[in-house]
């Protein structure tokens, strides 16, 4: 049973791991659009129509894409001072019934987001800026973001069951975390 649990996390963490990193090169075409608007913008007078709303977006599938990878991580914003007095299987223990809140708020995110994202893309949306680009592929990728935190969220929710049943931290994350 170790075996299975410990192939199944492997393959949770490699994909919370590589499409963290992965994402996380979306980055660099944010900081070129930063330095171009403002080449642009103070040396030459000339701002950019396309630079802010491209630079918000790429930002944006960063913040979202990027999710998973801190949910697998545990970097995520939390009240630390509290259940850091609890011993290991007392942790485990609150974060499996935290995992209940977070699974019923990632379905209803789930199901509202897909709502927006079908309706995006069946009308084609955009921004109704003067730039006016698609915003139907953000809504997709908040999709996928919504996946991917679900996946993290189901790798942790395996550890905690394991430690608050063994009492051991022996499924821990692979070499690649």
């Amino acid at each position: 049973m170790q075996a299975v649990l410990k192939a199944v996390l492997a393959f949770l963490d490699a994909i919370s791991v590589y499409s963290g990193r992965i994402f996380a090169y979306l980055s660099i075409p944010v900081i070129v659009i930063i330095m171009v608007e403002v080449i642009g913008r103070y040396m030459f007078n000339n701002p950019f129509v396309w630079a802010h709303e491209s630079m918000t977006f790429i930002s944006a599938y960063v913040y979202m894409l990027g999710g998973g990878y801190v949910l697998l991580q545990r970097s995520h914003i939390g009240v630390d001072i509290l259940i850091k007095k609890f011993s290991v299987r007392g942790q485990a223990i609150i974060n499996i019934f935290a995992s209940a809140f977070f699974f019923i708020y990632i379905y209803f995110l789930g199901r509202a987001t897909l709502q927006f994202a079908t309706t995006s893309l069946r009308i084609m949306e955009t921004s109704g800026t003067p730039w006016n680009p698609p915003v139907y592929p953000i809504k997709i990728a908040l999709m996928v973001a919504i996946v991917l935190i679900f996946l993290a969220g189901v790798a942790n929710l395996i550890r905690d069951l394991n430690i608050a049943v063994t009492g051991k931290e022996d499924l821990e994350h692979g070499s690649e975390y």
